[in-house]
């Protein structure tokens, strides 16, 4: 897998985590990567998507100080999945250019976003990475 495909798994798997509680979440987690072909990258993957997870607090905070006066139940789910991942590339994965987190990051949202929403994702993006 390339790492732009690495990196819409891992939006996928983070917009899926919305839906369920945890423990249902970890079941659904299973079943996914039973039916998807991950290769080589699948450890790599799972250990990337518990990282995120483990720093959904700290994501969620900047993205709420950076929101101007969206809260995050307002954003679009498929939005604040684009968010957590790129901010956890902009401020924890010094592997990934905070320049290419972002324009990744708006690929996705013109993929999968709302009307406007990758212009919203390129606006916070900025904003976080400015700090």
């Amino acid at each position: 897998m390339t790492r732009r495909e690495v990196r819409e798994q891992l939006f996928v798997l983070l917009f899926q985590k919305e839906f369920y509680a945890e423990n249902e979440f970890e079941e659904q987690l299973g079943a996914y990567f039973e039916t998807h072909d991950f290769g080589e990258e699948q450890e790599a993957v799972k250990e990337r998507l518990g990282s995120i997870c483990e720093r959904l607090p700290e994501i969620d905070q900047q993205i709420s100080a950076h929101s101007r006066g969206w809260k995050l139940d307002r954003i679009g789910k498929e939005e604040l999945a684009i968010l957590r991942l790129a901010v956890y590339e902009v401020i924890f994965d010094e592997d990934i250019p905070v320049g290419v987190a972002i324009n990744e990051a708006v690929e996705l949202g013109k993929k999968y976003g709302a009307e406007g929403g990758a212009a919203f994702i390129n606006g916070m993006l900025g904003n976080i990475a400015d700090e």
